[in-house]
């Protein structure tokens, strides 16, 4: 079995490229006796493993109007409809072993995996080549001297000192009240100290000196 490139022609205008089987082993070929639902390749996606497309109807050419030339109708893992030519869907390969179809499957997803590598690296190597030269790249001589102006008009309004000036409109701080050298809470006056006595001493008559809740009679 060979797997050709065709040219895609839309009204005698070529618009791009597609995949047919040629040579196919009779194994392979799918017949107007093949089961409907077999699980089938489409050659546009010979090199992928994955997907799974399964047979709904043959037909001949001239069968059907929007077959002229003969064709597939082959529905696809999603459920949606595709058509295909006669000469573009074979039997899957996995479903009869056919040994040498998918060793080629191996080896053309193998080389194909390696290209898109080699792609990859180029790009990462194109991508990572740079001029040579370390560091910022020079600024634009109207920029650098926009720059230098902004900076020598700064200096001339500074009077060459760096750092914000000091201000002239500062505000004289409250004055600071002493407490006396002495932390905590201040002393209690005669007459708070009087009543808390007080209060103390009819506690304790009424309780008789107990402390506590007293016990229910």
């Amino acid at each position: 079995m060979k797997l050709l490139e065709k040219d895609f022609l839309v009204g005698g205008a070529r618009c791009g490229a597609t995949l047919h089987y040629d040579e196919v082993e009779p194994e392979l070929q799918v017949t107007p006796e093949t089961p409907k639902l077999t699980r089938v390749l489409p050659s546009p996606f010979f090199y992928e493993k994955r997907l799974f497309f399964y047979l709904i109807k043959r037909y001949e050419p001239g069968e059907k109007r929007t077959f002229p030339q003969g064709g597939y109708e082959v529905r696809d893992e999603g459920g949606a409809l595709r058509s295909y030519n006669l000469d573009q869907v074979i039997i899957h390969p996995a479903i009869i072993k056919h040994k040498k179809t998918l060793e080629k499957m191996a080896r053309k997803a193998e080389k194909e995996a390696r290209k898109r590598e080699r792609k990859t690296k180029k790009v990462e190597r194109k991508a990572s080549t740079g001029t040579g030269r370390r560091g910022r790249p020079a600024l634009d001589p109207a920029l650098k001297a926009a720059r230098a102006a902004e900076q020598a008009a700064r200096a001339q309004k500074s009077g060459g000192k760096r750092g914000r000036p000091k201000s002239t409109d500062t505000v004289p701080k409250p004055p600071k009240v002493s407490s006396g050298g002495k932390r905590g809470r201040p002393a209690l006056s005669p007459e708070a100290l009087a009543a808390k006595a007080a209060a103390k001493t009819a506690t304790r008559v009424r309780s008789g000196g107990k402390r506590g809740r007293p016990k229910r009679k």
